[in-house]
């Protein structure tokens, strides 16, 4: 029998950002099944219970078109825009995704919009979901969008990814290099953050 004092112990994990609402997403799984199943990669509710996760940021991504990055040196140029219209659909896709497994599994998730929500998921056993959004190309400069999202539980954004969009502009995947690279928010950028 192991000596309880040699136990390890776990201090609870909360992940700054995870990419699993977007491989859902693009493995067509909209229900989430494999977070549930193990069919989701990495992070699985088993992995992330065994590693004591208790929560974490679960971004929403839009990816461009397949064609923007068939060479690793791809990387290190500038990222197309995509479209208003693909980033819109996908974003709600994306956000449908986690609002589908809180509701199907409560024990196991939960969409968190307040820390009082963090703690009482917490409290449960469930991991604490905080909805964020990785590049903001799915929402317009009324902002509109943001309303809905937040809504629906978004609580971070980041206003670019590597692309640029009207809020800001993207900085490629340059290394070694300055993060100063590119010129910043725009003036409806600045709104949105403000």
């Amino acid at each position: 029998m192991p000596d309880p004092i040699f136990a390890p112990v776990f201090a609870p994990v909360f992940d700054g950002h995870n990419d699993l609402l977007s491989r859902l997403w693009d493995a067509g799984d909209s229900a989430g099944r494999g977070f549930f199943d193990g069919r989701a990669g990495d992070i699985s509710l088993d992995h992330c219970r065994a590693g004591g996760m208790a929560g974490g940021f679960f971004a929403i991504w839009v990816p461009g078109e397949a064609a923007d990055a068939p060479d690793p040196r791809a990387m290190y140029r500038a990222f197309p825009p995509i479209s208003v219209e693909k980033a819109h659909r996908v974003t709600l896709e994306q956000a449908a995704i986690l609002i589908r497994m809180a509701a199907a599994r409560p024990d196991a998730i939960r969409l968190c919009r307040t820390v009082a929500e963090i703690e009482a998921a917490r409290a449960a056993g469930a991991i604490a979901a905080i909805l964020h959004l990785e590049g903001c190309e799915g929402i317009g400069a009324g902002l509109d969008e943001l309303q809905v999202l937040h809504a629906a539980g978004l609580r971070s954004l980041g206003p670019v990814w590597s692309r640029d969009n009207i809020f800001g502009h993207g900085v490629p995947f340059n290394f070694p290099a300055s993060p100063d690279t590119a010129p910043g928010l725009t003036e409806a950028g600045k709104r949105l953050v403000a």
